[in-house]
């Protein structure tokens, strides 16, 4: 009996357990197939807002179509009861003129219906009917000028006029059958309409047609933007196909792919670079670190070399990582500027004399103007003009000459770098300033540097509405020229110091 109840319950458990598989098996499943489901949904819902595009551009002309015809139809309406009107208005006119010279009104009233066509109703002050040729009408109440009637089944227009003849007023009703021309009206209309629902018809599926095509290098834009990947940045949209406006948006999207290419391939060399930088001093510390954990306990020598080995290494990515920080404020602009008057000449004159403290290898020759002020961050020009003068004396040789000069013209201070080194090809000189980027591409790391300082001195000089021309030939030499605008105030204020001096 236990046995049993044993054997059901693991069959149980077995059934419950494979039924829980299945969600997960599924769930397995589905994102194997979850691109192939929402590339399918995108291609749905773009031939959908396709289609829907089209035949609302499509119903727009019909019913623009439809709504000139009505308007065309009650513009005729219209001028054609004003004809008739016009005409009414014309015969009272004519009929009045003859009742004045006519002593019978029955009999003159009487010969004018029969001319004209037109039935003629005369009643005086009183509403007593004096002539009625229109059958079976009585004078009415309304005071109304213009009336429709109809009898027999014919149709006519009415105008009211009241005319004075030897000195008593009289109301006269003439009456014009219309009937005639509303039935050719009603066929010509009805023969317009049934052309117009025709011809619009027509008009809808032809143009849904040409819209469609219209909207076809949309759909291709669609695709293939849809496509466009960071792995295939390269992709362009077609212009063979498109046309005016369409022409112009295709262009400008290829335009703004150009430049998130070039920005997304600047940013992957830039990581990439940076990892390049970081990698080697972490391969050096970890050199060391393990060749403390070998001989570092038994050997002094050892510890000493790997203790000074590290802390050059920790620097150096100390110093790597404060300038990817630099670059990373400016980039998100949230680099501050401590801007302030002070005296340029003095501040490159502080440089000049630092850097004749540390270098002895070479001949510094310097020119400085006297009294150039501008307003600036003083720390931050200083570490450009630094950045100048360190890679002179990197690729200048020892005993040879590294001119820095101050001047002033007009209201620009000009602070100038010359060294005497290797100078830079005309092919890389427009990209010294990239970052990480160096002339030499096997990247010799002999002369020190992570190839960011050009790149941070053209940040601040920019920063501070500044502009940098270099001027170089390969085996000569270089010349880097930092152009800064004096403020007009500073330059209005040292005027005012000289002239009271």
């Amino acid at each position: 009996m236990n046995t049993a109840v044993k054997t059901r319950k693991i069959i149980r458990n077995k059934k419950v357990s494979s039924s829980s598989a299945k969600p997960e098996q599924k769930k397995n499943e589905n994102p194997g197939s979850k691109n192939g489901g929402r590339k399918a949904a995108a291609r749905k819902n773009t031939e959908k807002t396709g289609f829907s595009m089209s035949r609302r551009i499509s119903v727009s002309y019909t019913h623009m179509l439809i709504d000139t015809f009505l308007s065309c139809l009650i513009l005729i309406l219209i001028v054609y009861i004003a004809y008739n009107l016009v005409a009414l208005g014309i015969d009272a006119k004519e009929i009045t003129d003859s009742l004045m010279m006519s002593d019978d009104l029955s009999e003159v009233l009487l010969d004018i219906a029969l001319q004209k066509d037109t039935e003629i109703a005369l009643f005086d002050s009183t509403g007593e009917t004096l002539v009625n040729t229109f059958r079976d009408f009585s004078r009415p109440h309304s005071r109304v000028p213009i009336w429709f009637y109809s009898r027999d089944g014919s149709v006519f227009i009415m105008i009211k006029s009241y005319i004075s003849l030897s000195g008593r007023i009289y109301e006269m009703n003439i009456f014009r059958n219309i009937t005639g021309t509303l039935v050719e009206m009603l066929v010509i209309f009805g023969f317009s309409a049934v052309l117009y629902c025709i011809v619009t018809i027509m008009l809808f599926f032809r143009g849904k047609s040409i819209t469609r095509n219209v909207l076809n290098p949309i759909a291709e834009m669609t695709r293939m933007t849809r496509e466009i990947t960071a792995q295939n940045l390269n992709l362009r949209l077609n212009v063979t196909n498109a046309k005016d406006e369409l022409k112009e948006l295709v262009v400008t999207f290829n335009e703004m792919m150009d430049r998130i290419e070039t920005a997304y391939n600047k940013q992957n060399q830039f990581v990439s670079d940076a990892s390049h930088e970081l990698r080697t001093p972490i391969s050096v510390i970890q050199g060391y670190t393990r060749m403390l954990e070998r001989w570092g306990k038994d050997d002094p020598e050892v510890l000493a070399e790997a203790i000074e080995a590290i802390g050059k290494e920790t620097d150096n990515m100390k110093e790597l990582v404060e300038k990817l920080l630099f670059i990373a404020r400016n980039d998100k602009d949230t680099l501050a500027l401590n801007k302030e008057k002070f005296s340029l000449s003095d501040m490159m004159e502080e440089l000049i004399k630092e850097t004749r403290m540390v270098n002895r290898q070479h001949i510094i020759e310097d020119s400085i103007e006297k009294d150039i002020e501008i307003i600036g961050d003083r720390n931050l020009i200083k570490q450009a003009m630094r950045i100048f003068t360190d890679n002179a004396q990197k690729y200048t040789e020892p005993g040879k000459k590294i001119e820095i000069g101050l001047k002033k013209e007009e209201n620009r201070a000009i602070m100038s770098v010359k060294d005497s080194g290797c100078g830079i090809d005309s092919k890389d000189i427009h990209n010294i300033f990239d970052r990480f980027y160096r002339a030499d591409q096997s990247r010799d790391r002999n002369k020190g540097g992570h190839g960011l300082g050009l790149s941070i001195a053209r940040i601040i000089i920019l920063r501070h509405g500044g502009k940098i021309h270099v001027k170089s030939k390969l085996g000569e030499g270089s010349t880097f020229s930092v152009i800064l605008t004096i403020d007009q105030d500073v330059q209005k204020g040292i005027s005012e110091d000289q002239d009271n001096s």
